[in-house]
């Protein structure tokens, strides 16, 4: 083995696209980390976010050479959903439903439709640069810890809480919160992990453990669920030995975080304490079935259910603000997807696919997040529904326009 092969490892990837492609596809979701952080404002952000999607969706439709793929069942339901959005905007106009309206084709079309097509070429391509992309974030982030604890002054707000009862080493680095950082970190945490194990290589181990050091110093609880069971998906994809022993070592995490007390933390704050999600989810499903047709609409969501928040679950939301028909197309658009990539034939890249969606759904239960919002949680949800619905039988080159478009 040369050098290279030891530093970099090795792949039986033969790719079938440009190498730009999967760099493109990565391009929207490293632009949206400035929507959730306090790099630019928000602002910036969304426009930025926003133009890559248009460019990226653009350039997915226009090029001759990319096969696009749309899943005909999925398209049904993801549309039933956005006329109800419509419907709701007809009675009762809101900005925030506008921009739901407006963005959410946008996030069908670039983010479930044309990123998989420019990533399934190039697969390991596309997860080395999102391995890369979430350890330089974390770095950033371990660096910000670091820098803090030299110096009794407070040169952070994003950083210095308590972290699994050690004061001083949470981090939150570029984001305003831990959550959004956990979410990164998770993604990034299984990405690293699929890319070391189909490639090995030093820098991708090194790589994955400063992402999982990362991670830890997120103290994200929703995202460490959906770690937990993510991963031991990924690693079924390589060897079903491989999740038997994931699953153990789950175990014995959980095990050791119930004995330094961090789950029963965990649950007497979160979901049971004061102003807790348990009862916010409760009020949210008494609310609803005073409006089951419509729900709620896109009004302050806390004060329709007589609590100081929302009830932070993205099940509950679609439900919630467009009533059960609505909503529950919606859900069906996510079960769907879901469905389709579990049934295919299982392999590193499914068990990857699949582990990845799976967490940020297990993720989706404590936290809130649309398909069609240009948040780094909305734009990898909707890549991963893509994922899951792309084939790559029909992959093959594209002789006229009309073997462009495979309606499946």
């Amino acid at each position: 083995m040369n050098i290279r092969h030891y530093l970099w490892g090795m792949s039986s990837e033969e790719p079938t696209v440009p190498v730009y492609d999967p760099i493109l596809a990565l391009l929207p979701l490293i632009s949206s980390l400035a929507v959730t952080s306090w790099v630019v404002s928000q602002r910036v952000g969304y426009i930025m976010t926003g133009a890559l999607l248009v460019t990226v969706a653009a350039y997915g439709v226009l090029m001759p050479d990319i096969r696009l793929q749309f899943d005909a069942a999925f398209l049904v339901l993801i549309g039933g959903y956005w006329l109800g959005l419509l419907v709701h905007y007809y009675y009762a106009p809101h900005t925030e439903l506008l921009q739901y309206l407006v963005a959410t084709p946008l996030a069908v079309v670039a983010a479930v439709v044309v990123l998989p097509a420019l990533i399934d070429g190039r697969r390991q391509t596309f997860t080395m640069g999102l391995t890369l992309v979430a350890t330089l974030v974390a770095l950033v982030g371990i660096g910000m810890v670091w820098q803090e604890l030299q110096t009794s002054e407070t040169l952070y707000d994003s950083v210095g809480s308590s972290a699994f009862g050690i004061d001083g080493v949470r981090t939150s680095s570029i984001f305003h919160n831990p959550n959004g950082f956990g979410f990164v970190m998770m993604v990034g945490s299984l990405t690293a992990l699929y890319t070391f194990l189909a490639r090995r290589g030093i820098v991708w181990l090194s790589a994955l453990m400063i992402c999982l050091l990362g991670f830890v110093l997120s103290e994200g609880d929703a995202a460490l669920v959906g770690f937990t069971a993510g991963s031991v998906l990924v690693l079924s994809g390589f060897d079903r030995r491989f999740g038997f022993l994931g699953i153990a070592v789950a175990a014995l995490g959980v095990y050791v975080a119930i004995r330094l007390g961090h789950v029963g933390n965990v649950m007497e704050t979160t979901l049971l304490g004061s102003g807790n999600r348990v009862d916010r989810w409760v009020a949210s499903l008494g609310r609803l079935a005073e409006d089951p047709m419509l729900g709620i609409g896109f009004a302050d969501t806390a004060e329709e259910i007589g609590e100081s928040r929302g009830p932070h679950n993205s099940y509950l939301y679609p439900l919630l603000n467009t009533g059960i028909i609505a909503g529950s197309l919606y859900l069906g658009a996510l079960v769907y997807a879901l469905g389709q990539g579990i049934r295919t034939r299982w392999t590193p890249w499914r068990g990857f696919v699949v582990g990845l969606t799976v967490a940020i759904f297990l993720y989706m239960g404590f936290e809130s997040l649309f398909l069609g919002g240009l948040s780094p949680s909305s734009i990898m949800l909707g890549l991963c529904l893509g994922l899951l619905l792309y084939s790559s039988e029909d992959n093959g080159p594209v002789t006229d326009l009309r073997s462009k478009f495979v309606i499946r």
